[in-house]
Formats: structure tokens, sequence, C-alpha cells
């Protein structure tokens, strides 16, 4: 059983609420889900028919909810990003923001125009020129590339990793136009995030949970490596700046037993004996080779986007690094002050 690493994260403009789903792709390309919409399939069933899995992380829309769009696209590792647009309601404030966030990442993102059976022409038109706009402008610096054919999927999947090429897909999901197109670049993408032999293993915590006969469960993502069932490991830190050691009882993916996962895969790990209370969000399972330490201070290179006030030594931010979201005060700066 093949299952790819790739996870498409999904802008939604009306999505108020994160969540998850999979699509599988089987070796002629054709999708296993079950066509109808009424019932969900089982990812079992879905993983073990499929030659190609993606996972779909759809993330907050709406303005309350950007530090949980914030979270999943750093937090997730994903691959691409899928941003939503609507037709008829246009390019609203939130979608210049998560393709702001998108291109500071370095995610690769295409458009997906949706609605349009309901959109009039003239403003199906007008949302299509202001897409255009904000794509080649110098923030963005992307080549759009309106997908209408088959061959334009092939030259966009292939593309699109390597080159600025931004593929936009008109779809409707009442009559089904250009679905077909959709979905047979998602099944061209190939993966982003491989892995690589020799790498020194690192996995990130995003939660803890504790299962009743299995006992303390984390999730998380893969960043580097290899994990295998029965490893030790060190986790931390912890508020001392600790690292602990502790053994990989099993490892399930897509809710299905694994023997290993590799970079750019999440999972979750059944821990021995260890306690969920020892375990926080943002720490990680990291080789025993690496040497880990843990710090309080750290070096960055700041360039600031658009910021009401000005930022001087003491300033407080906010710092989004992987899973975590702390608040962190600067003690020293190359300039006196920033604008």
């Amino acid at each position: 059983l093949q299952l790819a690493r790739g996870a498409a994260i999904s802008s939604g403009i009306n999505a108020e609420y994160g969540g998850n789903d999979i699509l599988g792709f089987d070796s002629k390309g054709v999708i296993v889900n079950q066509a109808d919409a009424h019932s969900s399939q089982d990812w079992r069933k879905i993983c073990s028919q499929s030659s190609k899995v993606i996972t779909f992380i759809d993330l907050a829309g709406h303005e309350k909810y950007l530090k949980t769009t914030i979270f999943g696209m750093t937090g997730h590792l994903p691959d691409f990003g899928m941003l939503m647009v609507g037709a008829n309601a246009g390019i609203i404030g939130m979608t210049k923001e998560h393709l702001g966030l998108s291109l500071a990442l370095g995610v690769p993102v295409y458009v997906v125009v949706t609605k349009i059976d309901m959109c009039p022409a003239n403003v199906l038109e007008e949302t299509m020129k202001l897409l255009m706009k904000i794509l080649k402008s110098p923030g963005c610096r992307k080549i759009p590339l309106l997908v209408s054919n088959q061959d334009d999927v092939v030259v966009s999947a292939t593309n699109f990793t390597s080159e600025r090429i931004c593929p936009i897909f008109q779809i409707s999901n009442v009559t089904g136009q250009n679905m077909d197109l959709l979905k047979s670049f998602l099944n061209l993408l190939s993966v982003r995030n491989s892995y690589k032999e020799g790498d020194i293993a690192e996995f990130q915590i995003d939660d803890t949970y504790s299962v009743p006969g299995v006992g303390t469960v984390i999730s998380g993502t893969c960043m580097r490596g290899l994990i295998r069932t029965n490893d030790s490991l060190l986790m931390g830190p912890d508020s001392l700046g600790n690292f602990k050691q502790i053994v990989v009882k099993s490892i399930h993916r897509k809710r299905l037993p694994v023997k290993e996962v590799k970079a750019g895969q999440s999972s979750s790990f059944a821990l021995k004996k260890i306690k969920r209370g020892e375990i926080r969000k943002g720490m990680v399972l990291v080789s025993p080779q690496s040497e880990p330490k843990g710090v309080w201070e750290f070096e960055s290179e700041i360039r600031v986007l658009h910021h009401p006030t000005t930022i001087s030594v003491k300033y407080q931010a906010m710092v989004h690094t992987g899973s975590i979201r702390q608040t962190a005060s600067i003690v020293t700066m190359s300039v006196q002050h920033m604008r």
C-alpha cells in the first residue's frame, strides 16, 4: 500500500471551523471515494483501495479564526494551498490575507473559483480581472494560468512546484462543470516535502489524548527522517528545558496501523510508560543523535509587511512556529526602530 504524503490546505471563504478529509485515487487515476454524498466511506477502505491519498485540511476563512488558519499552515506542513474564491462574492479582505500567508510560508497556491453556475457573466469577469491583477502584482509575482482543458492540467501540475505558475480553476459543484479538470490536477500533483535518507528523526506534537486500554497517545507531523515502532526517542523540552527518553509503542496513520512514518506524514503514536500530563502541544520527539537543547532566546530575521505601531526593544510579538503560538519579547535589535 503506497500512501501519498501530500496535504492540500483548503482556505474556504465561508468556512468557520477546521476539519479534514481524504481523497483516494487508484493506479488508473480513478477516485475510489463513494460518489454518494450522503454516506461517508471508511478511511480504512479508501486507503486499502488507493495507490495515492490526498489529505484535505479545511481551514477557517473567517477573520475571527485567523489564528486557527495560521496554526494549520505552520503546524501541518502542507504541500500545497487551495484558495477558494466565491465567483459571486469576489475577492474579499481575507482572501488577500490567506494568499499573503501562503506566500510568506512558501506554500505553492492554486485558486478555485466556485459557484460559477449562479454567478452573472459580468460579475465573474470582474472577479477574474481582480484575481489576475493581484496574482501579477509585485507582492505575488505569480503567472496565472486559467485551466480550461487536460493539456493545461498537465502543464500546470508539472510546473506547479518549481515554477511561479498559479493554476486557476472555475468550477460548479451543482452542474459539475470543470470538476474533472480539478480532480485530474490533484491526481497529478507530487509530494513537495519528501523523505531524505539519513535525516535525523524529528516529530512535532500537535495534540495529546488518553485512550482507554492504550494509554497516552500523541498526534502530529513527522518533520524529518524516519520513525518506526519501538524506536527510542527524546521528548521535550519540558518547563525546565530538559528532554526525556520515550519508546514508541505503536503508530497509526489515516486510522490504520503502520510500521513507520516518514517526513511530511501526519500520524499518531502510542507511548510507553508516560502520563498525558507530562506532554504539552509544541513539544518534539527527536533522535538521541541530535543531542537537543532547550533555549530561552533565539536570533531571527524579521520582515515587516505592515504594522500599525513602531517596533523597538521590549516590544512583545506573537510568534507562530510549527504548532506553537507564544508571546516573545525583543531583547536586542540591529536597528533602533522598525516601522
